[in-house]
């Protein structure tokens, strides 16, 4: 098995250093692609695997003149990429130790992807270990949050299709990928959710890892793409009808993709900036008027108890106030 890790970046070396050094130390990975988004200041080869200490020939350095967001950086990163296997990081991730011993528990496996359990330090402000509450009911749901690796059959792909869509908790089959043509959107925002979906509506064979393989940081004060509350959020349904036509041409179950989206709007209705809302909401509802069939209300009910009246609370104001 040899593993790529691919890495967009912009205006960001200090992270960027850390992490490579982290992953010269840890040794797990046989190439890293880095794309420079456009930074102000272009990084240079050199410096970056002098200061993490890197064979000059581990990393390859990749540049776009002016940012083309990180969906496009990725997939740039997706056309250079040698090896089988392809993991995405951020340059603000960290990979733990269980990275390694979770590629060991890969090497003898055939799988499309593998989705690994992942810590959130939003989650240290309830003194947690490991993911945000809902994507750890929903590991719990799938039955796959004990046991080193897990086969995810059908029932329990459809509890974690429903977790965060982040592209760095995935380590993927790079032919997977490539033959299914399956990347990242052009949204400045949101851009992974087709990646996430597609990925788990075309696989054949998908594994599961509660191995805790990276770290996220979430600073809430910071300028990282989680705290854009502008109207590029507004592009979140974009992604969101274009899987929705996937599900629909695929005849699969649409309720995985309802419970998804109804919390995600909630999520991005209560980050949004406030005079964007109500054009929010209005976006919104026609979002579910098209896709979400009443027929799935009672299902929508059992799973997620509230759901639709707290949505429905926020954005009825929203769209008469």
């Amino acid at each position: 098995m040899t593993l790529t890790i691919a890495i967009p970046v912009h205006d960001d070396e200090a992270f960027l250093l850390r992490l490579l050094g982290r992953l010269a130390r840890l040794g797990c990975a046989d190439q890293l692609v880095v794309v420079d988004d456009g930074s102000p200041t272009p990084l240079d080869h050199a410096a970056l695997c002098a200061a993490a200490t890197l064979p000059a020939d581990r990393l390859t350095l990749l540049r776009h003149d002016t940012a083309q967001g990180p969906g496009i950086a990725r997939n740039v990163a997706l056309a250079h990429v040698d090896s089988d296997h392809l993991l995405y990081l951020d340059a603000d991730d960290l990979p733990t130790r269980e990275l390694p011993p979770l590629l060991a528990d890969l090497a003898s496996q055939t799988f499309d992807f593998c989705i690994f359990r992942h810590h959130d330090t939003r989650s240290e402000m309830e003194r947690r270990w490991g993911p945000e509450q809902l994507d750890a009911r929903l590991w719990r749901a799938a039955g796959t949050d004990i046991g080193a690796l897990t086969p995810v059959g059908a029932k329990a792909a459809a509890a974690l299709m429903q977790t965060a869509n982040y592209p760095w908790n995935k380590i993927y089959r790079t032919d997977f990928l490539r033959a299914h043509d399956i990347g990242c959107s052009d949204l400045a925002v949101h851009e992974d959710i087709e990646l996430h979906w597609r990925s788990f509506l075309a696989a054949d064979h998908i594994l599961a890892s509660d191995r805790i393989g990276v770290i996220h940081f979430v600073n809430a004060d910071g300028d990282r793409l989680t705290n854009r509350l502008g109207p590029e959020r507004l592009a979140v349904f974009t992604a969101l009808d274009r899987i929705a036509a996937e599900i629909a041409t695929r005849e699969a179950d649409p309720l995985p993709l309802a419970l998804f989206a109804l919390g995600l709007i909630g999520w991005i209705h209560d980050h949004l900036l406030p005079e964007l809302r109500p054009a929010f909401a209005d976006r919104a509802r026609d979002w579910l008027n098209r896709h979400v069939d009443p027929a799935l209300y009672p299902a929508i009910d059992a799973a997620r108890p509230k759901i639709r009246a707290d949505i429905d609370q926020l954005l009825v104001p929203a769209a008469t106030g």
